[in-house]
């Protein structure tokens, strides 16, 4: 079957490369049409109850956008001019400062310090602004970069809305930079471990399409989140750069003067190893698409999606371009750089034990600490990282007036008697800042009929009535959670159950239930998913535990490694990056034992060992040096937190695999070997095979036994 493929393939290459040439040019038409959701709140399942709130605060008003003002070097009479302006600032819904609260007209003596420095401190004043449309709407967008252009060049500006600004702005230059600096980085890489200076072009060209194959075929989904678009493309490049190596190197290991046939040969050795390691990566990633929290569908399904083209790149698109190229590629030979390994596998057998004490040592304290760390769960682990302005405004703003988050309350409208007590009883808890309501705004006993159109309608329609109360918390902290319990306790004390209550910290809790849930789940189908195709590959009960236990301790090692330098992690990159490390680096463990298995049917166990270290060493190091390379490249190229985070871990995580397969994985092979050679299929087979014949063996001598007593017996 596969060989009729490969013949098909060769036999029609050229009509295979128009089709891909044409699908890569309706693939670059495609890509700027797909959609880039920056809402995290999108993939929370509509059974939370912050979901609810805000489906149905979105259906009776509308989500609002939010951001805090921070104005240096002002009078009070200055900031209230700049609070005027920007209220008059098309897709500005409401502007809140101290004349809010107070007469800013009186002398700044008469003002009560309490309410002051909630406001203005040392000549700076805080304005927060509710915007007419939530975060993540062009809108809001150009109605901050308005407000840009009033408030001095030294203000400082954060919140929900700066945030999704700042990515928007961002993230479509920064992956131009990303893979401006990953694909240099790889054809060095290529270079080093090749023995031509055109192969690596060759690479590119395949993986390159496969990307913009990715790329524009996400149209089919609604909308790819952010954090999937930043990264998927330097992952796809790194993860798959793999199968065109492994394609050219079996199609130059038999090459004739019938390169066709030698292509043929060459397709038909490489397409059962090749499918074989990307089924190991796309499981890894098909189990996130399982996640309640389904940014674990968006990434998991564009990932393995991508994987997927870059395997039926190589082996339908490939073979046109090596036949095409290979004389060029042939007129670009040099000698190859990488050394040769066999020295280096005799003193791997010294430091190999030490290593393997560190691993031992390592693995059940990694395992524990990993359980221990700090997560980030909701927005605040998005917002720009450590040198974007928006990074350093929040230190400023943060250092001067503390925090201030939105909830957003929606209680049946009619009974203003509760809702005038909900509002003044909320007013009083410590923690919350000011309540915004149409009955802390308006005198009681003013009829509906006297309130300004535009007031009536920001806080009330024929159904409800809403509150905005403003907390000086985090949106991620014990006190922010324990304050959003307080509220609801409020709340349901004057409505019961009926009310709908959002914002930042009540999504980000429901995203912290939600995504703790997932974590068991996502983890067990991955290392099922995997542990299914090893037994398939290696028809062994032993060598898919072996393997997985490895690469499962490099990912605890690297997961730890936060808890122990004390920094919080986002905890959807800890799922998400559990999956690619198992997934993708599974295959370096992979090569190894083949190379193993192969040595040892003609040597012994430790000879074997070091033909197989020396064999593989070179792919793992390319293999693993492009994929360490690329996730590097991310987190210094990306200035979005999560996206640099999640580099930075895939990064650590794939050094940390490498290693143990390099160092620890031989020697256990030699450790395990005896039950490893048992414990295989066929050997299961011929021990019960063995087992049958001995049986039928004693049966036979049993029967004639029986016959000749027969006999005597007669006689």
């Amino acid at each position: 079957m596969i060989e009729k493929l490969s013949h098909f393939i060769v036999r029609k290459r050229k009509m295979i490369g128009r089709l891909f040439i044409i699908a890569l040019f309706l693939s670059l038409i495609q890509m700027p049409l797909v959609k880039i959701n920056y809402d995290l709140s999108e993939y929370i399942p509509d059974t939370e109850p912050s979901k609810q709130g805000m489906n149905q605060f979105e259906k009776e008003f509308a989500m609002q956008g939010f951001a805090r003002i921070m104005i240096n070097n002002v009078s009070l009479a200055e900031a209230k001019a700049y609070k005027d302006q920007m209220s008059k600032v098309d897709g500005v819904d409401t502007v809140i400062w101290l004349d809010d609260v107070t007469d800013v007209a009186r002398p700044i003596e008469f003002i009560s310090q309490d309410v002051l420095e909630d406001y203005y401190v040392d000549g700076s004043a805080l304005i927060e602004v509710m915007f007419s449309e939530d975060d993540y709407s062009l809108k809001t967008n150009q109605a901050i970069t308005e407000i840009l252009k009033i408030i001095p060049e030294d203000s400082n500006m954060i919140g929900s809305s700066v945030d999704t600004k700042s990515a928007q702005d961002t993230i479509s230059n920064q992956i131009a930079k990303i893979m401006l600096m990953v694909v240099p980085v790889v054809v060095i890489i290529l270079l080093l471990t090749t023995n031509s200076y055109y192969s690596p072009l060759l690479f590119l060209m395949v993986i390159g399409t496969s990307i913009i194959l990715n790329m524009g075929t996400n149209l089919i989904f609604p909308h790819v989140s952010f954090i999937t678009y930043s990264i998927v493309a330097a992952l796809q490049l790194a993860v798959s750069m793999d199968y065109s190596v492994f394609l050219l190197h079996e199609f130059e290991a038999d090459v004739s003067e019938d390169s066709e046939e030698s292509m043929a040969k060459a397709i038909t050795k490489a397409c059962s190893s090749i499918t074989a390691s990307a089924l190991t990566t796309v499981s890894g990633f098909v189990a996130l698409a399982f996640m309640s929290f389904t940014i674990g569908k968006d990434m998991g399904f564009v990932f393995a999606k991508g994987i997927v083209l870059s395997l039926l790149c190589v082996i339908f698109f490939m073979p046109y371009l090596i036949l095409k190229f290979y004389p060029l590629v042939e007129k670009g030979r040099h000698k190859s750089l990488i050394p040769n390994f066999e020295r280096f596998t005799k003193v791997l057998k010294k430091i190999s034990y030490c290593f393997i004490a560190v691993t031992l040592l390592l693995a059940i304290p990694s395992y524990v600490a990993q359980k221990q760390n700090t997560f980030l769960y909701g927005t605040a682990s998005f917002g720009g990282g450590e040198g974007t302005k928006v990074f350093e405004d929040e230190k400023k703003i943060l250092a001067k007036f503390g925090r201030s988050n939105p909830l957003i309350i929606m209680v049946p409208q009619g009974d203003y008697v509760n809702e005038k007590a909900l509002s003044d009883e909320l007013e009083k808890m410590d923690v919350v800042k000011n309540v915004m309501s149409l009955t802390s705004l308006v005198a009681e006993g003013v009829p509906d009929s006297f309130i300004p159109i535009d007031s009536y309608q920001k806080f009330r329609n024929e159904n409800y009535s809403r509150m905005i109360v403003y907390v000086k918390t985090a949106s991620e902290s014990k006190v922010a959670y324990e304050t959003v319990n307080q509220v609801k306790e409020i709340v349901q004390k004057y409505y019961g159950e009926n009310y709908y209550l959002t914002g930042v910290i009540p999504i980000t809790m429901d995203m912290e239930r939600v995504i703790n849930e997932d974590y068991n789940k996502v983890n067990l189908l991955s290392i099922l998913a995997v542990m299914i195709i090893l037994l398939f590959t290696f028809r062994s009960v032993v060598l898919p535990v072996i393997l997985i236990s490895v690469i499962e301790v490099g990912i605890f090692i690297n997961m730890a490694i936060p808890y122990y330098m004390g920094i919080p992690m986002m905890f959807i990159g800890y799922l998400i990056v559990s999956s690619i490390e198992l997934g993708a680096t599974i295959d370096y463990a992979i090569l190894m034992t083949n190379n193993y298995l192969e040595f040892r049917k003609e040597n012994e166990k430790h000879k074997a060992r070091q033909f197989a270290v020396n064999k593989s060493i070179p792919s793992i190091l390319t293999s693993g040096g492009i994929l360490v390379s690329a996730a590097f490249l991310i987190k210094i190229g990306s200035t979005i937190s999560a996206v640099s985070e999640m580099g930075g871990l895939i990064a650590r995580g794939a050094l940390i695999s490498m290693l143990l397969v390099i160092f620890v994985l031989p020697y256990l092979l030699i450790l395990f070997d005896k039950i490893i050679m048992e414990t295989n299929f066929k050997a299961i087979r011929e021990r019960r095979k063995k087992h049958l014949r001995k049986l039928i063996y004693k049966a036979h001598e049993r029967r004639i036994k029986h016959l000749e007593k027969e006999k005597i017996r007669k006689q």
